[in-house]
């Protein structure tokens, strides 16, 4: 079997080389990043009630309370990082094993990943905003819940799907019908 097929050259090529690993390692520390900020988030956004005491939540059986304590304590608190990066990672490994010439591929990902941070960023803030709008003033000196935090939750979700799409787009190559 012809290795330089398998491997796209990039073992026999030490620039090649060079430029995928320290492709790699970017892409390993943007996971990790995202995977903070996504823990930040469901801190944030899935947890609302987390600094108020349990009389003051919620009641004991309630949607909302099942979700918050849920989402309180590991693996809640941990699984929307990892599914993320679980899920990202996974993209990439289908297309660096598919890939002919992988030298750039994983500053590709990075990429895709830096922008959807930046995006997601601005766009959480205007979400974060939004049920300013609409709410009633004035409200209760504790104003917390989900009717606060579902804009930037379901903005989140769609930049992620987004982020999947795209990445899937790379990974097979944007054809349909596996040609």
């Amino acid at each position: 079997m012809d290795t330089r097929a398998f491997d796209g050259g990039v073992r026999r090529d030490p620039k090649k080389m060079v430029v995928f690993v320290s492709g790699t390692l970017l892409l390993v520390a943007t996971w990790c990043f995202l995977s903070l900020f996504v823990w930040v988030a469901t801190e944030g956004w899935l947890v609302p009630w987390d600094c108020l005491n349990r009389a003051e939540r919620p009641p004991l059986g309630s949607w909302e309370r099942t979700v918050n304590d849920f989402f309180e304590v590991p693996p809640g608190s941990i699984l929307p990082g990892v599914v993320f990066t679980v899920v990202s990672a996974s993209i990439f490994v289908v297309r660096t094993v598919k890939a002919t010439d992988r030298a750039v591929l994983p500053w590709v990902f990075a990429g895709t990943n830096i922008i959807f941070f930046l995006v997601v960023s601005f766009a959480v803030i205007r979400a974060h905003e939004l049920p300013d709008l609409w709410l009633p003033q004035p409200r209760p000196p504790i104003d917390v819940g989900y009717h606060r935090t579902w804009p930037a939750i379901l903005t989140t979700t769609v930049l992620v799907g987004v982020l999947f799409l795209v990445q899937s787009r790379i990974a097979f190559g944007g054809k349909r019908g596996g040609r």
